[in-house]
């Protein structure tokens, strides 16, 4: 690390600086939170209430900007505005993937909105790609791990959640949340992968005291691109919506995106000859991480509650309809994530489009016809989201496809 570089962050933990983080998976974040919390670092994610924050985007930058840069924008600005924070001691943090995707070029258009009326307001990034060296979040081998660690209980969690809150209400299952995350918080800071079987028990055993459903719900499962994917903000509160419609929600693992990251790194070097040097260490973590992935499936394994896919189904099942090769935006991932769900059982499924991102319309609105034409029972919507759309729009898209759902 340059000396300016660790000199910027030693500024920021000694001086108390606020960090604001955009609001995208919920839980995930939340422990994330925690986790950087025990490291001296103050974050608060950002939870827009109403449309201020779109509003504010659109005024910020401009409007051919993808929808996720521009709500994350806007609710960042809407933020700085509150009068909450001091923005002589406030900053963002935005992560990038360093692929082909605008977002590796969102921290751009960030500055550039802020350079008039924030001036003061660093804007960080967490990223493992190299990019942004004076101003990305230093990661080293333990803070590395304290927050994959965080993506995995943030995983397991999640899943409990989606298959509790259709049949016990927000009260109850949020009640099992609060007590697992408050139990997680000792553990935090010095997370460890030999404790990670002992927590993902506790976490089952708070869930299971919830008495068993007579009867499953109808599954949805959510595909698409990711920040909109898992943002209740913005996805107008997709889950709340298809819960109270009577169904129970599915949703991809976080850490399966880190995995199709992963993936494809070494999968450049099998098609390309690209990463020689580091094609090593991504197969060590891909491994690991694969490892972990299938001891929380194992966990569930004779319970009431469901488990993630194996992610090795996800890229064969995919190469039925696109080349693995594809990989700009969510790339293979959506279309190998219908086919997996469809294997599965799950017949009804929602891909969410963001506006002015190209490659998940390709990936995901694209390869709706070839899934049908190989599983003609599925049940796909595509929904369009942008700054100007209206929630009661997708709500009647939504309900044309509940009209038809399939057990």
């Amino acid at each position: 690390m340059s000396r300016e570089r660790r000199k910027f962050f030693r500024k920021l933990e000694k001086e108390h600086y606020t960090i604001l983080i955009p609001d995208m998976c919920p839980i995930q974040i939340g422990i994330l939170a925690r986790v950087l919390a025990k490291d001296g670092m103050n974050l608060v994610v950002v939870t827009p209430k109403d449309r201020g924050a779109k509003d504010e985007g659109l005024a910020s930058i401009h409007n051919d900007a993808c929808y996720p840069a521009l709500i994350t924008c806007g609710a960042f600005v809407e933020a700085l505005k509150s009068g909450k924070y001091d923005l002589n001691h406030t900053c963002v943090l935005m992560t990038q993937t360093g692929g082909g995707c605008r977002a590796s070029n969102y921290i751009a258009l960030y500055r550039k909105a802020f350079e008039k009326e924030f001036p003061t307001v660093p804007v960080l990034s967490l990223n493992f790609s190299g990019l942004e060296k004076d101003f990305s979040l230093p990661i080293g081998p333990k803070r590395a791990i304290n927050l994959y660690m965080a993506v995995l209980y943030g995983d397991f969690l999640m899943n409990l959640v989606n298959q509790s809150r259709p049949y016990y209400g927000d009260e109850k299952t949020n009640a099992a949340l609060e007590d697992c995350l408050n139990a997680l918080d000792a553990e935090i800071g010095h997370l460890s992968f030999l404790k990670i079987k002992k927590n993902y028990q506790m976490i089952l055993n708070r869930f299971q005291e919830l008495e068993p459903p007579e009867e499953r719900k109808p599954r949805v499962a959510i595909v698409g691109e990711i920040f909109v994917k898992y943002s209740p903000y913005a996805n107008n509160h997709l889950k709340d919506f298809l819960v109270k419609q009577g169904t129970e929600v599915v949703e991809p693992s976080l850490n399966e995106f880190l995995l199709y990251c992963i993936y494809n790194a070494i999968n450049d070097n099998r098609l390309y000859g690209s990463n020689k040097g580091s094609v090593g260490l991504y197969c060590f973590a891909y491994r690991k991480a694969l490892k972990l992935t299938r001891q929380a499936n194992a966990m569930l394994k004779g319970t009431r509650f469901n488990p993630f896919e194996d992610f090795e189904e996800i890229p064969q099942n995919a190469t039925e309809v696109i080349s693995t090769g594809v990989k700009m935006g969510e790339g293979w991932l959506i279309p190998g994530e219908m086919v997996t769900f469809s294997k599965h059982g799950i017949k009804n499924i929602v891909v969410v489009q963001p506006f002015g991102c190209l490659p998940n319309h390709i990936v995901g609105k694209g390869m709706i016809r070839p899934v049908k034409e190989r599983y003609p029972d599925e049940n796909i919507v595509p929904l369009d989201f942008d700054a100007s759309s209206t929630q009661v729009n997708q709500e009647n898209r939504l309900k044309l496809m509940l009209a038809n759902i399939q057990k």
